[in-house]
């Protein structure tokens, strides 16, 4: 990718997340990345192009870092997946803002996306698998199953403002340390016998 088009894309990331898709303007990310608005124009038909964009671009680095499964066992493979999904929502806050802004103000963004399923798909295959093998419990509904407990790692993430406050004075680094110890045990508990 070429250095024009990273940036411009950074820059959109920051302006969507922050001022959501009807408050960015192109004006503003053409100032910010320090390219012209043509260029933008060039890599980008338009406004909706660059927002599906930017967020294709998400999932890219979420899967681009990709998950090389080294553990002995399902279980430990699916708790190296879902500490990822905790890196990465940790290290990318722009990731839950632009996800959120996109679900309430109901763009049909999602059907644009060409990685959007990819903690899912991991961690369904992983668990087919796992009830296959006999080493996961067989639930009734899987994919709600899956759902939930990637909803588990993603709620810390989007209600952070409204949640962080139960943690006390303890750091970040600490609060996450404690999110993987929990979701370890939680997927150790509920999905394996």
């Amino acid at each position: 990718m070429s250095q024009g088009k990273e940036k411009i894309l950074q820059t959109a990331l920051q302006e969507f997340a922050e001022k959501g898709f009807d408050g960015a303007r192109i004006d503003y990310i053409s100032k910010m990345a320090g390219v012209n608005k043509a260029l933008i124009y060039y890599h980008f038909k338009s406004k909706e192009e660059l927002f599906t964009a930017v967020i294709n671009d998400l999932f890219e680095q979420a899967t681009s870092g990709s998950i090389e499964l080294k553990g002995p066992s399902i279980q430990e493979n699916l708790i190296q997946v879902m500490e990822h999904f905790i890196d990465f929502l940790h290290h990318n806050p722009y990731f839950v803002k632009i996800m959120d802004q996109s679900v309430a103000q109901d763009r049909d963004i999602f059907q644009q996306l060409h990685h959007q399923n990819f903690f899912f798909e991991t961690v369904m295959g992983m668990y087919q698998l796992g009830v296959q093998t006999g080493e996961c419990r067989k639930v009734d509904h899987p994919e709600d199953f899956v759902v939930s407990l990637l909803g588990a790692v993603y709620f810390y993430f989007s209600h952070h403002k409204a949640i962080r406050k139960f943690y006390g004075t303890i750091s970040e680094e600490e609060v996450i340390s404690i999110r993987k110890k929990t979701m370890r045990d939680m997927i150790s508990r509920l999905v394996f016998s």
